[in-house]
């Protein structure tokens, strides 16, 4: 745990000394009086003290075990007798003591009509990085096929399906916001739920040509498409006052589930783009020199029509209440175009 021990983040709390009246210490002999040289007296004293004012404690469980995954993967390439190339391939993933945030001074003290906990803060603010129980598992399967054939043509078609959960998703960089920034029930709930990272279907192809034009010049077009189905995301309510029974430092998001509800049970919206390079190589000055031409255009369904190849997805961190629209991600949906030469010598 890295930031907010509650004894190193003065500065942002004492950015507007009056410098007319404030006081130093840890001065050194001899040295100015002053900012450079010194310590304000009052982060001084704070320090001294234990006493930090930023945020709630971070601290590392005395019993926390490095988390570990154990991998096992098979794979299968078959090339059949008119030169098709089958793929097949088999990921499976079981994580033992991933990592989680919890509360240091959460008391369950009892359960609401609706089931929701009631917490009690009994001891100083804190946020412990510790371990979960669980043991959440993730399974991708993925075929391929492929050719090439003598006429300059090329075809790739894949199809991944990926089922993987975790615990916490671990958003962030800081204890607050990973403590938050997701769905939950229970907001110290160790509970197995689909991975905000999971893209359950992908669909992907490739197509390339290849002309020789003569005089060592050759014509390259190729095409990229990819379907993939939507991100998950959570149905939730701003609970931060209730139903807790008080503010768990929840920094009045929604990121509550209502009862019954599973945490990345939605999928959003598909998406599916096209995009296309086309490379003309070709002689340099010199019998060691090779030089391109390029144009690539990224998303030329987009171009090709307004409507195609936009992508709409809730916002991070994919908790929204009932009735949310997604929203227009907008360096995914437009089309770019790029070209330019290249030379090497």
């Amino acid at each position: 745990m890295y930031s907010n021990d509650n004894t190193r983040q003065f500065g942002a709390y004492r950015a507007n000394w009056d410098l007319t009246t404030e006081t130093w210490a840890g001065c050194e002999a001899g040295v100015p009086q002053g900012p450079g040289w010194c310590i304000p007296q009052s982060v001084y004293d704070d320090v001294s003290a234990g006493a930090g004012s930023n945020f709630e404690i971070n601290y590392l469980d005395p019993t926390f075990k490095i988390p570990s995954e154990l991998k096992v993967a098979f794979g299968v390439t078959h090339m059949t007798d008119s030169d098709w190339v089958l793929g097949a391939d088999l990921l499976f993933t079981q994580a033992k003591d991933s990592a989680m945030i919890k509360h240091g001074d959460l008391e369950l003290v009892g359960i609401n009509p609706d089931g929701y906990p009631i917490y009690d803060s009994v001891r100083m603010a804190s946020f412990r990085l510790t371990n979960s129980d669980r043991k959440p598992k993730s399974m991708t399967l993925s075929l391929g096929v492929e050719k090439e054939f003598e006429n300059g043509i090329y075809l790739r078609g894949g199809y991944a399906y990926t089922d993987a959960e975790d615990v916490q998703p671990m958003t962030s960089s800081v204890a607050f916001s990973n403590y938050q920034n997701r769905a939950f029930f229970d907001p110290e709930e160790d509970v197995l739920s689909t991975s905000n990272y999971e893209i359950k279907h992908r669909l992907s192809f490739a197509a390339r040509w290849r002309k020789e034009l003569g005089l060592n010049t050759d014509l390259t077009v190729a095409l990229y498409g990819h379907y993939n189905t939507g991100r998950p995301y959570s149905i939730t309510y701003n609970g931060t006052v209730d139903p807790y029974n008080f503010t768990p430092y929840l920094d009045f998001n929604d990121n509550v589930l209502e009862p019954g509800v599973a945490r990345n049970e939605n999928t959003g919206s598909s998406w599916k783009k096209l995009d296309m390079r086309v490379t003309l190589d070709f002689p340099g000055f010199q019998p060691d020199h090779a030089a391109s031409a390029f144009l690539v255009i990224d998303n030329l369904t987009n171009l090709l029509n307004d409507d195609w190849g936009v992508l709409y997805q809730h916002n991070f961190p994919r908790t929204v209440t009932a009735g949310t629209s997604e929203s227009r991600i907008g360096d995914a949906s437009r089309y770019e175009i790029r070209f330019g030469v290249s030379y090497d010598f």
